[in-house]
């Protein structure tokens, strides 16, 4: 099977056989930051079964390679090397051609909010605008450290983790100038949330996809998650006050102003998002990665596959009684950091950003590749068998907190101080909240 598959695959990808790999030389030494493809001998430094740096796509089944197509490339598209620009969000913006981002921890406590245009016009250092919203008439600021994000109808619609003074919020952005910001919410029952991380939106069913012409419908839902990472991150003057809530995700009506929660039990629920038909919720909990940057390996980096389960009319439910979640289940482990940002494709896979690029699983949770970061000098990656572990740099990969599933086949990856391109199978890979012709 291994060497059947390595034959077919594009110049660009490798194939990593896990069967040849399930017993690897002992002693094994590896943290759950390294690489997931590597193993080293702690006694002279030298990497078990290495990969090749120039080969970002990585097949561990032979279904990948048909989600790759014949001709798959990785490309950097924009570059900052002062600042963790490119952190989160990851929203196509399909009228413009651009995919919206968020910074990671300023110390302003705005999280920089930018869009980044996809055509190749612009250099690598300045091919991105900053957008700075501005409060609507009558209301009060509320885009501050700005998260995760997706479109709610016309809209941006932006987690903002808050600060002391002003308290965490689903804020909506109008996407072109001025971009006129107003928050939809900021409190359960008069007690603040955490700090709001990622959001996605439910239409009604029986709609099969996140389809923003549907947004405003009475049974639409907002459903997002609400860690403590923002409080954990603290500096002076930002978030220093408790956390008054668990570690949870909720569903909001902006129909009805109703807040539920909809799921617990986590250390520290992060991305989500639900299948193209709606009827699968995966939420991501990243408790091993704490939010004062400590590693807790015996935490979960783990995500959870829940049933979608809505009112039924034909049983005199009505529909503003749900949907609410059930039948939680582990979907998939990661081995190396955490499964940040979460997205799913129109056939059912799975993708998530990771600590070493972002990995695809299929609807049954078997890990299908990943599209590696690798630094752009081999030379970081090869370990010299004739040094000590202490000694030698381990090999690096770049993480990637969130992306962005674009027409055409396309990824595009935030790395914090990089944006890549992937380019995959256009007729395979078509993102679940992309506009049907996309």
């Amino acid at each position: 099977m291994a060497s059947r598959t390595a034959a077919q695959l594009p110049a660009t990808a490798q194939w990593y056989p896990l069967k040849d790999n399930a017993v690897l030389p002992a002693p094994l030494a590896r943290d759950p930051l390294d690489p997931s493809c590597y193993s080293y001998d702690p006694h002279t430094g030298a990497l078990v079964a290495p990969l090749d740096p120039n080969k970002p796509f990585v097949a561990h089944h032979p279904d990948f390679v048909a989600l790759l197509g014949p001709n798959p490339s990785l490309d950097l598209v924009a570059a900052h090397d002062d600042y963790p620009l490119f952190h989160e969000a990851g929203i196509w913006l399909n009228e413009t051609n651009e995919v919206v981002f968020t910074a990671n921890c300023n110390p302003d406590f705005r999280n920089p909010l930018g869009k980044l245009r996809l055509d190749g016009s612009r250099p690598l250092a300045s091919s991105w605008d900053v957008v700075e919203p501005q409060p609507a008439p009558g209301t009060q600021p509320s885009v501050v450290a700005i998260n995760g994000g997706t479109l709610f109808g016309d809209n941006l619609l932006l987690c903002c983790q808050g600060t002391d003074a002003v308290p965490s919020s689903l804020s909506l952005v109008s996407p072109s100038p001025p971009h006129t910001s107003r928050p939809i919410l900021n409190n359960l029952h008069g007690r603040p949330f955490n700090a709001i991380n990622d959001v996605v939106v439910l239409p009604p069913f029986p709609h099969p996809t996140d389809r923003v012409d549907l947004h405003g419908e009475a049974a639409t839902t907002i459903w997002f998650t609400d860690p403590t990472y923002a409080y954990m991150q603290r500096s002076p003057g930002y978030k220093n006050h408790p956390p008054q809530l668990p570690n949870q995700v909720y569903c909001f009506s902006p129909a009805t102003g109703e807040v539920r929660c909809v799921a617990d039990g986590f250390a520290m629920p992060n991305g989500i998002c639900f299948n193209h038909a709606g009827s699968l919720c995966y939420i991501t909990d990243t408790g091993m990665i704490a939010g004062d940057g400590s590693i807790h390996p015996q935490r979960p980096s783990t995500i959870y596959v829940y049933d979608v389960v809505r009112p039924d009319p034909a049983r005199g439910e009505d529909e503003h009684w749900g949907p609410r979640l059930e039948g939680r289940r582990v979907f998939a482990y990661v081995d190396c950091g955490v499964p940040d940002g979460i997205k799913t494709d129109k056939a059912g896979n799975v993708y998530s950003g990771v600590g070493d690029g972002v990995a695809i699983w299929n609807q049954h949770g078997t890990l299908l590749g990943k599209i590696t970061l690798f630094p752009s000098s081999p030379a970081a990656v090869v370990l010299p068998s004739s040094l000590p572990l202490a000694a030698a740099a381990k090999p690096k990969t770049r993480y990637c907190a969130n992306f962005c599933l674009c027409p055409g086949g396309r990824l595009c990856i935030l790395a914090e101080d990089r944006v890549y391109v992937a380019r995959l199978d256009e007729g395979k890979v078509s993102g679940s909240l992309l506009p049907e012709r996309a």
